[in-house]
């Protein structure tokens, strides 16, 4: 693959970024035992308190599948905990455990990274439209322009999308 000059640009200047959050995600993972995309996820469901499994889905931007292996690893690592609604059986809750209470913690490390410092070192004008492009790159694909699955030949889950250091941090 031919790449032009402005799509080079574009690559390594991606690739240069990603390489600044890779220090952040090493500090998340040995501190806290949390990567920043479940760090997000806490977050979300700790201004949402105790939830059904789909409104915690469809908060988050993800399928009905996706927000089941979500909650499954986060649970796994003790951060929340299912709980049935005794009035309605068909109603599973999505409830933050201490341990993901105190993971809540870890925004600190986000927002004293150097990553973090050096967005919002930007002015207000270049951080509102890096926030616009990047959303854009990280928006799920519409149904019909994802590939399919390989292996069952279904339509692959739509990707989530990227957690925003804004709201991991306040």
């Amino acid at each position: 693959m031919s790449l032009t000059a402005t799509q080079r640009r574009v690559l390594i200047a991606f690739l240069r970024a990603v390489s600044l959050a890779e220090p952040l995600q090493r500090e998340l993972a040995a501190g806290h035992g949390i990567s920043i995309e479940d760090l997000y996820a806490v977050r979300v469901l700790a201004r949402l308190g105790d939830v059904p499994v789909s409104r915690y889905g469809a908060e988050l931007g993800l399928a009905r599948s996706t927000i089941t292996n979500l909650v499954d690893r986060l649970e796994r690592a003790s951060l929340v905990e299912r709980v049935a609604v005794p009035t309605d059986r068909r109603v599973t809750l999505v409830r933050l455990t201490q341990s993901g209470r105190q993971a809540l913690e870890a925004r600190a490390v986000v927002a004293e990274s150097d990553i973090v410092r050096r967005l919002f070192a930007l002015d207000a004008d270049d951080q509102t439209a890096l926030a616009v492009l990047l959303e854009q790159v990280a928006a799920p694909e519409p149904e019909s322009e994802r590939e399919p699955d390989p292996e069952s030949g279904r339509q692959a889950e739509p990707v989530a999308p990227a957690a925003s250091t804004p709201e991991v941090v306040r």
